[in-house]
């Protein structure tokens, strides 16, 4: 069985360095399964528009500032939770810390490191976060004077989306972009793996056994790449944040 994958923790490079690595694993051993070679024909059609999409993104101009905009977005969410999390230290106001405390939980349960996710999965838990807390924590945010920071984080998060808005609309229909090809890509991967398992389920081979496990160790030092990239880019935030 190959190991389920968050495919939103990826930036795009790394999906790409991903699916590469992946795609060379399975096309040598394709051809034991004839059953694979369709899904595997149709994640490599998907890889190669994603290619396309990523060149072409490097060189749009909305590029940096999709960058600039996703940093203001990622520096105003890590200031909402750094001061979320400094109320709930106050030990000599305990109402305050009981307040804080059940935001923080909500942050827990959205995305503790949304600054480290890809544009779309930040976007989304942001926006989520946003909602839930506008709709059941106004209390606790106006006790703890949260709610100027909230409205920050909102406001760059309008800021971002607007910017994703502009780039999509001067967009060729014609010409694939990141957030057209990204998804048929994942599909693409998803349905691969998810037919090497099933046969392999069904028609046990050692190749295909042999093919699961690299599949798996894959998996795990792409993730293990991702996260600690994620660490480096949190933890640079955090020292960027602090006063010189």
């Amino acid at each position: 069985m190959i190991n389920s994958l968050n495919f939103s923790l990826f930036p795009s490079d790394e999906l790409l360095t991903f699916a590469k690595g992946a795609l060379a694993l399975v096309e040598p051993r394709k051809n034991g399964s004839p059953v694979i070679i369709p899904f595997f024909d149709r994640a490599l059609e998907q890889q190669n528009n994603f290619i396309i999409a990523f060149e072409r993104e490097i060189k749009n101009p909305f590029t940096k500032q999709l960058a600039v905009a996703d940093q203001k977005l990622d520096f105003s969410f890590l200031a909402f939770r750094s001061y979320i999390e400094a109320i709930s230290y106050r030990v000599t106001m305990p109402d305050m810390a009981e307040s804080a405390g059940k935001i923080l939980e909500v942050i827990r349960k959205h995305g503790w490191s949304a600054a480290s996710m890809g544009y779309k999965a930040e976007a989304a838990t942001i926006t989520n976060l946003i909602s839930e807390l506008q709709d059941k924590y106004t209390n606790e945010l106006h006790l703890i004077s949260a709610i100027d920071w909230l409205r920050e984080m909102e406001a760059t998060l309008q800021a971002f989306e607007e910017l994703v808005k502009q780039q999509v609309t001067n967009s060729s229909v014609s010409e694939p972009t990141l957030s057209r090809v990204r998804p048929e890509l994942v599909r693409s991967l998803k349905a691969l793996f998810s037919i090497i398992s099933l046969t392999q389920e069904a028609i046990p081979a050692d190749e295909l056994a042999t093919l699961e496990a690299l599949l798996n160790e894959l998996i795990v030092r792409s993730l293990a790449t991702v996260k600690a990239a994620g660490t480096r880019a949190e933890n640079k935030k955090k020292e960027e944040e602090q006063p010189k």
